[in-house]
Parts: structure tokens; C-alpha cells; sequence
């Protein structure tokens, strides 16, 4: 009976992801001489530069980043070299006030999704201003 219980609860740790479920829906496109970051099921869009790694699951994750993510309800992360810096959408997070001194949060609702932004503060603060304005819904 205890190696019972045991394995369910560590299929419920191990099973347990950072990312939203909508996450597996997000793709990658090219708009305007950019990425275009999507998913018509979350409605959302976003422009970014062309060096970023990208990360729509947990093993994709670990790919680019050995660390555990450092949020939950992840739509997609992104990750650049040069310089070094990273960012995740969050999508409908369950935790509602989102603090980290790590990061510079942006909340945006659209529809009746909420949206989160999450970006290193080491980012250049043209790249973050780029970031943060270059979300929209996806169907326009």
C-alpha cells in the first residue's frame, strides 16, 4: 500500500509542469523582419528579435536553461546570448501579484486573458520597451 501511494504522489510531482497547458499551441513565424511569437488558441502575439531560443514545454526548457523556470502558467520562454538575457509569457497565472528581483513584470489583459511579461532586468531597455510593446491579440 505505501509503494503505492508513493508512486502516485511522485507521478504527481514529477507530472506537475511550469507551463500553461495552452503552451504546446505556441508557434513561431516571421512578421515585419521579426519572430513572431503566437497562439491562436491564447489569442495573443508578440514581435521579437531573431536571436532568441525558444521553449513551449518543460524538455525544451531544459534544453536552453538548466535552472528550474522561475515562474509557473509559462506560454512560451525565450532566451538570448548576446547579450544574455530571457523572458517568459506567463498566461492567465493563478498567482495574482507576480514579484521577483530578478525580473521586470508587465501584466496586460487582453479579452479575458491576462497576460504576464517577465524580463530580465539586465535585458537593454530597448529591447524591453520592444518586448513589452509588441504584444497583441492574435486575431485583429
Amino acid at each position: 500500500m505505501k509503494f503505492i501511494i508513493a508512486i502516485i504522489l511522485l507521478f504527481s510531482i514529477v507530472s506537475c509542469s511550469s507551463f500553461s497547458s495552452l503552451s504546446a499551441e505556441t508557434k513561431i513565424g516571421s512578421e515585419e523582419h521579426h519572430v513572431k511569437v503566437y497562439n491562436t488558441k491564447a489569442d495573443f502575439k508578440s514581435l521579437t528579435y531573431g536571436d532568441f531560443k525558444f521553449a513551449m514545454n518543460q524538455k525544451q526548457f531544459r534544453k536552453i536553461n538548466n535552472a528550474k523556470p522561475r515562474f509557473k502558467d509559462i506560454l512560451f520562454y525565450a532566451k538570448t546570448i548576446d547579450p544574455t538575457y530571457e523572458y517568459y509569457v506567463l498566461y492567465n497565472p493563478k498567482i495574482k501579484s507576480l514579484q521577483n528581483d530578478d525580473y521586470i513584470i508587465k501584466d496586460t489583459i487582453m479579452g479575458n486573458s491576462k497576460f504576464v511579461v517577465a524580463i530580465s532586468k539586465n535585458a537593454p531597455k530597448a529591447d524591453i520597451d520592444y518586448i513589452i510593446n509588441k504584444i497583441a491579440t492574435e486575431i485583429q
